[in-house]
């Protein structure tokens, strides 16, 4: 008889990105991820924690038949969604991932970079406290700040494109502006030498340095962490509607991007106000406390900047880069405008609901609203009690985070019980009622069939 629970052996991926050593909570899960040989370094970056799953077609339910062929480019059967644990100490590329119908274009045209067909909406879940970029804020917002900071008024002034978004804020303007400055070279487009001497006489400022390539972007974000250093982020964003904790932030924000993509012009695109209830120039900037999630669409812009991070998204690979990113690794410029949603709105609508799940006995498991249909999220904390999860139609990849001691899961369909360690991943088959007994914490990804409501009233 097919095991309907089965440990799955992971590894880590080494990014750039990736916080460092025990830095990160992959040094504490590896070991018992991969369940064989483990490799570490304290100088080493882990970024994530992939899943491997080979999976007998009986344990999938009605994902077949939901999914016939789930994701073009890749075989027949496996689940519809990606798992893993994500760290990063600097912002990742600022990204978007391509829509169904743009995804088959670009996989017939070139199936070697896209290899798929298929969208890939997602979400970030807090292990530690998490910042990350999501979306244009509302139009109001980003207007007060590249006309209310001194620097950024005089960097982006001389644009034509600038002017017509102030004029009249709205997509047809609002995309053209993000393009010319994604398109701004990181060495020197040319259009600091313009707006240099508008920056002097507003702000009083030396010549923006052209240090580490010498990208305009770089000396306008050099020159305003410096105003910022010597006067205070309370008095340089003074105009802006924030308090003092979110104007600190921003500082702190804005010399991580600095540090690690000085030039980049993406740090002008990727700012605007919102810690919480925060942008940075244009892009909201969203902080999840520890069990927060944030849910980002197909086309939706974002970069994730700092803290560690439950990941689930639709099973794809593809993805349209733009900045924090080499030069020569960007995408099409013209397609990746073209493709981001524009949708401005608060950084806190971003943010997931999340209650009690009514498909869970004993303890008891949180549930996340998710609008994406091929996948769901849910999470055990059960420090003293057991949890039930009762049978669901389609397969789940469960991670344990903790083990107060000792610890177990159940199959209650068999009754087979395995002890568990914290780092360890199980697929739970479908139609399988499972219990995690007394003090373990985990974290599951689960096909969520809709038709059955199993979020209960979440949907």
């Amino acid at each position: 008889m097919t095991e309907r629970v089965i440990r799955l052996l992971c590894d880590a991926q080494n990014y750039p990105w990736g916080k460092e050593g025990s830095d990160s909570i992959i040094s504490e899960m590896g070991p018992e991820a991969s369940g064989k040989d483990w490799s570490f370094s304290e100088t080493t970056p882990y970024a994530e924690l992939s899943q491997h799953l080979n999976a007998h077609p009986e344990l999938l339910g009605i994902v077949p038949q939901k999914f016939p062929k789930p994701v073009e480019g890749k075989g027949e059967k496996h689940v519809p969604f990606l798992f893993k644990l994500l760290t990063c100490k600097q912002a990742l590329p600022l990204q978007i991932h391509p829509d169904k119908k743009l995804a088959a274009e670009l996989h017939a045209r070139d199936p070697s970079k896209f290899v798929d067909a298929n969208h890939k909406p997602e979400i970030a879940c807090a292990l530690t406290p998490f910042l990350g970029f999501a979306g244009f804020a509302p139009y109001a917002n980003i207007l007060k700040n590249i006309t209310g900071i001194p620097e950024v008024k005089a960097f982006l002034g001389k644009l034509p494109s600038y002017s017509a978004f102030v004029q009249e804020q709205k997509e047809g303007t609002l995309k053209p502006l993000v393009k010319d400055i994604l398109a701004m070279n990181q060495k020197s487009s040319g259009i600091l030498e313009t707006a240099k001497d508008a920056l002097k006489a507003v702000t009083g400022t030396q010549e923006p340095p052209k240090e580490r390539g010498g990208g305009d972007a770089q000396g306008v974000v050099k020159s305003l962490i410096e105003r910022i250093d010597a006067q205070g982020p309370g008095s340089v964003f003074a105009g802006q509607e924030w308090d003092e904790d979110q104007k600190k932030r921003i500082g702190v924000a804005l010399k991580k991007t600095q540090e690690f993509y000085a030039g980049d012009p993406g740090i002008i695109v990727a700012w605007e106000e919102e810690l919480i209830e925060m942008d940075s120039f244009f892009m909201n900037l969203v902080e999840l406390k520890p069990g927060e999630a944030m849910y980002v669409q197909e086309d939706g812009l974002h970069a994730w900047l700092d803290g560690q991070i439950i990941e689930l998204m639709a099973n794809s690979d593809d993805v349209l880069n733009a900045g924090f990113i080499e030069g020569a690794e960007k995408d099409d410029l013209n397609i990746f405008v073209d493709a981001m949603t524009c949708d401005p709105r608060p950084g806190e609508t971003y943010k997931l609901k999340r209650s009690r799940w009514s498909l869970s006995q004993g303890a008891g498991a949180t549930v996340y609203q998710v609008p994406a249909e091929e996948f769901s999220l849910y999470h055990i904390d059960g420090e003293n009690a057991s949890t039930t999860i009762k049978p669901l139609n389609g397969p789940t990849i469960a991670i344990v985070t903790s083990v107060s001691s000792s610890g177990q899961m159940t199959d209650k369909t068999t009754g087979k019980s395995w002890d568990v360690k914290k780092g360890q991943v199980y697929f739970i088959g479908a139609h399988t009622e499972v219990e995690y007994g007394p003090g373990v914490e985990a974290w599951a990804a689960f096909y969520d069939d809709q038709d059955r409501e199993q979020t209960g009233d979440m949907k």
